[in-house]
């Protein structure tokens, strides 16, 4: 008898540990709708530049619109006002040596395409095989309006896993692969926000192909509610069906949600 009662309740532990929960996941960056942290470190959104460069150190490069970006990071910030209080971020898992950055898909770096891209849509046209025609497109690469130092995409992207509301995302993932996980965790999916004006009726799509962001904010339900606002709107910028960064906007009472 003793023996049984052993027994029972040594598989009633074992039935116990096997219901515990996952340990949180361990990332420099962790992110919700009222939290956004890099390494225990609130992140200083409203504030200036200088505040935050106490947490990731100098920025390496500053572009036009008050953006500064991290190359060896993988980040970049902004403000979205006409004042130096940030309240933007961006976490990039692609930037312009990524495949669909060498073929000129990129959000904000459109048409900026490699010579070797350019021949492999040419066909290998013998005019991308011309001297000069080869000097003046890897000139304007490297120092003229196509360099990288002129785009927002840090030269090295975010390869580390990012803790966003408890689950898994990172660089590769898809908008299936992130809602599978969401699901799991008991978590809403995130769904396309429908504003690329291309006459196809796409909102709260969990699957389309489009390019543009993916959310789970829906917006205010009346304007009291978006005055009152102070959360941080977190969109999943996808193009060409892969994710190419995570952008999260400070929304206190603003137009800007959501695009």
């Amino acid at each position: 008898m003793k023996q049984l009662v052993i027994l029972i309740l040594s598989s009633f532990f074992m039935q116990c540990q096997n219901f515990k929960k996952e340990p949180m996941l361990e990332t420099d960056f962790y992110i919700s709708e009222h939290a956004i942290t890099y390494k225990n470190q609130e992140l200083p959104f409203g504030k200036p530049i200088a505040e935050w460069e106490k947490i990731f150190g100098k920025y390496d490069r500053k572009i036009p619109y008050e953006q500064y970006v991290w190359d060896s990071l993988g980040i970049s910030i902004n403000s979205t006002q006409k004042n130096s209080e940030i309240d933007e971020l961006h976490i990039f898992f692609m930037n312009l040596d990524s495949p669909l950055g060498q073929m000129g898909k990129l959000e904000q770096a459109k048409g900026r395409e490699t010579l070797e891209s350019i021949r492999k849509r040419n066909d290998y046209s013998e005019l991308y095989n011309d001297k000069n025609i080869i000097e003046e497109i890897n000139k304007n690469l490297t120092i003229g309006s196509d360099a990288p130092k002129n785009f927002i995409y840090p030269f090295k992207i975010y390869a580390k896993p990012l803790n966003i509301e408890g689950t898994e995302v990172k660089a590769g993932m898809k908008v299936s692969d992130i809602n599978k996980k969401r699901a799991a965790a008991d978590l809403p999916v995130i769904k396309y926000y429908d504003a690329d004006l291309n006459a196809k009726l796409e909102d709260g799509s969990t699957t389309t192909l489009s390019n543009g962001y993916f959310t789970t904010f829906n917006g205010f339900l009346t304007p009291e509610e978006q005055e009152k606002a102070d959360f941080y709107n977190i969109m999943y910028r996808q193009t060409e069906g892969e994710i190419e960064y995570i952008r999260i906007v400070h929304d206190k009472g603003q137009e800007y949600y959501k695009y």
